[in-house]
């Protein structure tokens, strides 16, 4: 009898490999991950890397809707660039773990764990943690690489479009919340959404979303005056993928 699960690491194999250059195609590709991942049962009530990827798409898709409306980001292409290159790193640890070549720690509990009963709320949170405090101050990086001119010429612009990304997860963290089973939302019904406990972890939230990109945005400022030396990244990026290792056995 075919392995489910082999079965559908090979539908993923070809999502997993696209490398989209526009945010529209970054927006495709994680819809149909989801959609992939969401036909794997596992052994709670959702796959875990359809859970973070559902949060993930959310996300993005806000993000373009927000761009293509204008009155949120003033930077140029900056934050789109950025969209894509945070999702490439997803996509490659997803190739690599997929490939059964070496893959991130704090992506690969994620992936090696997605079928057991965790709670979605649980994978959904170990994605934003390999995410946010491993991937994207390297993202940040392979933007400023790719212009010539110094980047951090235009750091306030750019800074000030970095931080209206908070703004998205907070008007989206309630609704996240819920969708994910966070345990805050299931609780008796005198807690009711939009009373006082509600809102403190949604504001809970909000500060950590915020204070763990802050950290993100500085690591990578720290790391850009080093980049004519080879392999200036290696230290940091053994670093944060050890932390954020760890912070991912708190969730699952």
């Amino acid at each position: 009898m075919p392995d489910p699960l082999e079965e559908n690491k090979e539908l993923l194999k070809p999502l997993a490999a696209q490398r989209p250059r526009k945010i529209e195609e970054v927006v495709a590709v994680l819809h149909d991950i989801r959609e992939v991942a969401d036909q794997l049962p596992g052994d709670g009530d959702r796959d875990g890397i359809a859970c973070f990827t559902d949060l993930y798409h959310t996300i993005t898709v806000d993000v373009l809707e927000k761009f293509e409306a204008g009155g949120l980001f003033f930077c140029k292409d900056f934050i789109v660039e950025l969209d894509v290159q945070f999702a490439l790193r997803y996509l490659r640890a997803l190739d690599s773990w997929l490939l059964g070549r070496a893959t991130p720690r704090c992506w690969e509990i994620l992936f090696e764990r997605r079928r057991k009963d965790r709670g979605e709320w649980r994978f959904a949170a170990t994605g934003v943690n390999a995410h946010v405090n491993f991937d994207l101050a390297f993202a940040l990086l392979d933007v400023w690489e790719q212009h010539p001119d110094d980047p951090l010429s235009a750091e306030r612009e750019q800074r000030a479009d970095y931080q209206a990304i908070n703004k998205i997860f907070r008007d989206n963290m309630d609704q996240l919340c819920e969708d994910h089973d966070a345990p805050w939302t299931l609780w008796p019904t005198i807690l009711e959404d939009g009373g006082w406990v509600d809102r403190a972890f949604n504001l809970g939230g909000d500060m950590l979303v915020r204070r763990t990109r802050d950290v993100a945005w500085r690591e990578a400022a720290e790391l850009w005056p080093q980049r004519e030396r080879e392999g200036y990244r290696d230290d940091k990026e053994s670093e944060l993928d050890r932390s954020a290792r760890t912070l991912a056995g708190l969730f699952i």
